[in-house]
């Protein structure tokens, strides 16, 4: 197409590609954004689900998929181009019931979290978010909520959903929905599915970037629309836009590289960054929001984050210059090489034109490039110059020249360089470093160890004036300790600053690179002058499987409200789209552990106990015995207990039902969790009394001395002296991260293990009972429990063969 010579091999241990383009400057640009937009790499994504929402007969070894969501796989993989697949992996069991071969009378007895698997989404471009959103709402629906879809012009999307998406998670509390939204850089990369599949659905295109999915109860999916639409035809009236240039390379990077950081600035702001299209030698973007400030955050945001893009350039001068004489040149073949060399080693993009190499990539990856340069024997029968270029922002210039050039000037008189400086643009100035050898590199350490490190962080303003002291003294004395330069922000400068890193941050400090350990200590001596209750504010995160989520919105925000008054502290619930468990609580230090455990109080906590089939089950569980046994579990303890029966016709007996898979499933709220274990051997003795058996316990065979504190008091009821573990609300463990995932919830942190009271006498080994994978019962070959559903769309019926150990994911857990 633009006659060039392109050349591919893999590098990055088979992460990336590294393409070679030879040919015209102006082809070898086209052809260059070609290969950038088109990019071969496949994205992956995971969604973690209930294994009973989408599998039939979920506990057996060979489950299969449910006909319609086999259905709607189909529907989903054809419309986005994605590969789905269904995986069942050994690391995403939790402890399950027991596995087929082994006997009643060799079972296993205790209680179990729902079991999980995973959809594994993988394609290229936007086919990965597109179907993940897809898949979202498709698990909703089989939960029995309503979903719809509504358009509304994606340059509004962020804009609606204000900073920190606030509005959205208010419409979502108000209608008690899920709210969707696609990706805002959809199109910039891989090929436009939305022009692709414009006719599939009557006149709407689910592809299109403009289409957000809303689900839940029918009238909250109704309102929520409404409120969507009101308030986009509000903000459409007051959109202000902003152009500004930023280097067409660092555009492209950004992109590419550096994707979720982009999106992480739009939420942030509420703003919506337009980008021209990749590789388009382009260097305007468009920033569109609904105020100035947040306009200027979003631009000064984007400015930063171009800063860490560095360009070097590396000419190549003849020894001495003779008119009658050519000037020598390089071998093409052997240029060709040496780019290819350099660019894998390094993972620079190198370019080579007019007999110099210029280097484009992060400051680590350009500087090796330079070194491995300077050591060719080709380069040697040459004079060359060495020049980098840093960008930084107009507000740095004077603090890195210092007082009368002098830092620049010492830098420049010790290493033989020059150093000369640019205006850029508005909000970004350059630095152009230049040398004749090995010496630019020096100089460029040098005046990366001046560059401002700095740190933002939150004190209320009520604090400003008594830390800053009369005259300024207090804060001086600190500053001058430390060499460390502070400002903090009044109301009204904040206001139009929109805050430094967060959105939170009033107060920013200051110093040379070189002296960036201070700026923590600093940091602390500031907060010293702080109440405990309002200093140190920092993100908590809490895992709370994401079913919980609307409900805990919706529902349950009277409570999530009155944490936050309480504490201080926001609940912040992630983006729907993202399928993520974690929930951030932003607060003061020494409150988000409080809320993080207030907020647990609210979320359901759902086990399992199995039990043999037996016909006699159903007759039971109708009884007034057993309501009336259930009534008291749940006066006593608050834990529902629900019994679950699945039936299946059984050919060797006429056809009559008969009972396949039993089950109790015990219902509570979290802070109830500790009497768990006392629900459930009061419920096998029930069953026991009732002449119908249970998976006994296989340790109990072993002798172990009896409890005597609770021999010495028979009388007293058994949930008195339960298997509770003792757990202090405000005393937790100074963990970062709980993982309260649905594959998790059955194992205790050790802290908590600790603290339980003691081991009750019917369950000499209660901890056995909640462990992960016993030794007695995963005794199994990786292969047989590794079981895969491979997807694609087409006429193909194997669906469950094993996937090659690539696709399996691995799970990352928290330790604890």
């Amino acid at each position: 197409m633009h006659g060039c010579h392109i050349s591919f091999a893999v590098a990055d241990q088979g992460k990336s590609y590294n393409f070679l383009i030879s040919g015209a400057y102006q082809q070898v640009m086209m052809a260059r954004g070609i290969v950038l937009k088109d990019c071969p790499v496949p994205n992956r994504s995971t969604i973690k689900v209930t294994r009973s929402e989408i599998l039939d007969s979920p506990a057996s070894k060979q489950p299969s998929l449910k006909p319609e969501v086999r259905h709607r796989l189909d529907e989903i993989a054809s419309h986005t181009f994605a590969h789905i697949a269904v995986v069942n992996s050994p690391l995403s069991l939790s402890t399950r019931t027991p596995p087929d071969g082994i006997s009643n009378s060799s079972g296993w007895s205790g209680l179990e979290t729902e079991r999980v698997c995973e959809l594994v989404i993988t394609g290229q471009g936007d086919s990965v978010d597109l179907a993940r959103v897809r898949l979202l709402v498709m698990l909703d629906e089989l939960s029995g909520l309503h979903a719809e879809a509504c358009e509304i012009d994606h340059k509004l999307h962020a804009i609606v959903a204000g900073r920190k998406r606030s509005v959205l998670q208010t419409i979502q509390e108000e209608t008690a929905t899920n709210i969707y939204m696609p990706n805002p850089l959809q199109g910039l990369v891989g090929s436009d599915l939305g022009l692709m599949t414009a006719g599939l659905q009557g006149s709407g295109n689910p592809n299109s970037p403009n289409v957000i999915w809303i689900t839940g109860e029918f009238f909250g999916v109704q309102r929520a629309r409404d409120m969507l639409f009101q308030v986009s035809m509000n903000k459409s009236k007051a959109v202000l836009s902003r152009d500004t240039a930023i280097l067409p390379r660092k555009l492209d990077w950004m992109v590419t590289d550096r994707a979720e950081e982009l999106k992480m600035i739009m939420n942030d702001n509420g703003a919506f960054i337009q980008f021209p299209p990749i590789g388009s030698s382009t260097s305007l973007i468009t920033v569109f929001g609904d105020n100035r400030v947040g306009i200027q955050r979003t631009i000064r945001s984007v400015m930063q984050l171009a800063c860490q893009y560095y360009v070097a350039s590396f000419w190549l001068l003849p020894v001495q210059f003779n008119v009658l004489l050519p000037p020598p040149t390089l071998n093409t073949s052997q240029v060709a090489s040496l780019l290819k060399q350099i660019s894998t080693a390094t993972g620079a993009e190198v370019v080579f034109k007019s007999m110099c190499f210029e280097m484009h990539g992060l400051e680590n990856e350009v500087r090796a490039a330079i070194n491995m340069i300077l050591e060719l024997d080709i380069i040697k029968a040459f004079h060359h110059e060495i020049r980098f270029q840093i960008e930084l922002a107009n507000e740095h210039r004077e603090f890195i020249s210092g007082k009368k050039n002098g830092k620049i000037n010492k830098i420049m008189q010790t290493t033989n360089v020059k150093i000369k400086f640019e205006t850029f643009n508005d909000h970004n100035f350059l630095i152009d470093v230049a040398g004749n050898d090995a010496s630019v590199l020096q100089g460029l350490a040098l005046l990366q160890e001046e560059l401002p490190a700095e740190l933002s962080f939150h004190v209320p303003e009520s604090y400003h004036k008594r830390i800053i002291g009369v005259g300024g003294r207090s804060i001086q004395r600190i500053m001058k300790k430390y060499g460390v330069y502070v400002k903090f922000s009044n109301a009204e400068e904040f206001a139009a600053l929109g805050g430094y890193s967060d959105n939170e941050d009033n107060v920013v400090a200051r110093t040379p690179a070189k002296n960036a350990i201070n700026l923590e200590n600093l940091k602390q001596s500031v907060m010293e002058l702080v109440n405990p209750k309002d200093k140190d504010y920092i993100n908590e995160t809490v895992s709370i499987p994401r079913r919980y989520h609307r409900t805990l919105l919706g529902e349950k925000s009277i409570f999530i409200h009155d944490i936050e008054g309480k504490t201080n502290c926001r609940v912040r619930f992630p983006d729907k789209e993202c399928a993520s468990d974690f929930v951030t609580v932003f607060g003061p230090e020494s409150q988000v552990q409080i809320a993080a455990t207030m907020l647990l109080d609210h979320v359901p906590f759902e086990a399992d106990m199995a039990i043999p089939p037996n016909p006699d089950l159903s007759r039971i569980c109708t009884s007034p015995d057993f309501a009336a046994f259930v009534e008291r579990i749940k006066r006593d303890f608050q834990i529902a207990v629900v019994p679950i029966i699945k039936t299946a016709p059984n050919p060797a007996n006429g056809g009559m039902e008969t009972c396949t898979e039993c089950s109790f499933k015990f219902r509570c709220q979290r802070s109830n969790a500790d009497f768990l274990v006392t629900a459930r051997e009061m419920l096998e003795q029930f069953l026991l009394n009732h002449n119908l058996h249970v998976y006994p316990s296989p340790t109990s065979h072993v002798h172990k001395r009896g409890d005597s504190f609770a021999e010495a008091f028979p009388h007293f009821d058994s949930k008195l002296l339960s298997t509770a573990r003792t757990k202090t609300r405000h005393g937790m463990s100074s963990l970062r991260t709980w993982r309260i995932d649905s594959t998790d919830l059955s194992r205790p942190s050790e802290s908590i293990v600790e603290r339980r009271l003691r081991l009750a006498n019917s369950s000499p080994d209660v901890k056995a009972l909640f462990n992960s994978q016993p030794a007695y019962i995963y005794d199994l070959d990786e292969e047989s429990t590794d079981q895969a559903t491979s997807y694609v769309p087409g006429p193909s019926n194997d669906y469950w063969t094993p996937l090659p150990p690539i696709v399996c994911p691995s799970l990352c857990l928290v330790s604890h």
